[in-house]
């Protein structure tokens, strides 16, 4: 992972502003606090996962402990993933166009398009980061994303996924429109026993803006041909 130093500092050291708008204007820059790169349930409690996905996991941990981590996308600059790339330690943009709204990511530059108010197609393609469609409950923006590819991870310590990974999230302004919170539902039979949920929060941040990231330069943790990397 291409890490700018201080990055997760820069996130902690803010008093969160108010966002302006009403309820449902989540337009902005947003930027979750400080670094935790893994996913875990509501109670801090590891996911449920089947036997394959704990003996995945199990797998990734004791490669991470040897220093020779298991590649993934992002480890080759590809898209991160989601939920993986919510826990990213860079600041993202919301941006609400007609029939849409976009998350632009400043990690990877990847962008999320979420389709308001439609089905997903009936065959979608599937992609690093899947295919998201979204409607409003409230003042509650529900996304539904699907149709992943099996390149990334749901989290960068290591859980898994197959294609079959799906995840609804459930977006909304918390503490006086001060930061936005997004609770994770995350479904995958082959994987886990049952579905589980995480939840991230971000401070709004107007006085940051979404910087050029190169991860093709910076890269420091490459993969080799064995598709592992080295811990730097």
């Amino acid at each position: 992972m291409c890490l700018m130093a201080g990055a997760a500092q820069a996130a902690l050291d803010f008093t969160p502003t108010k966002s302006p708008g009403g309820p449902r204007d989540l337009d902005g820059v947003w930027y979750t606090r400080g670094y935790d790169r893994t996913y875990r349930q509501l109670d801090k409690s590891m996911p449920p996962f089947t036997e394959r996905g704990q003996r995945e996991w199990d797998e990734h941990i004791r490669q991470e402990k040897a220093g020779t981590p298991i590649a993934d996308a992002s480890t080759q600059c590809k898209p991160h993933g989601v939920p993986r790339i919510m826990a990213s330690p860079y600041p993202i943009q919301i941006i609400a166009a007609p029939g849409e709204i976009n998350i632009v990511h400043e990690v990877g530059h990847n962008q999320r398009i979420i389709y308001l108010d439609q089905p997903h197609p009936a065959n979608p393609k599937r992609t690093y980061l899947g295919h998201s469609v979204g409607h409003w409950e409230g003042d509650t923006l529900v996304v539904d994303t699907t149709a992943y590819n099996t390149n990334t991870m749901v989290d960068e310590e290591g859980i898994g996924h197959s294609e079959q990974l799906h995840v609804v999230e459930r977006i909304r302004k918390v503490e006086d429109g001060k930061r936005l919170e997004d609770l994770m539902t995350i479904e995958d039979p082959v994987y886990f026993t049952k579905p589980w949920q995480a939840v991230r929060l971000y401070d709004y941040r107007p006085d940051t803006d979404i910087l050029e990231y190169v991860c093709e330069e910076n890269n420091r943790n490459a993969p080799g041909a064995d598709g592992k990397t080295t811990a730097k």
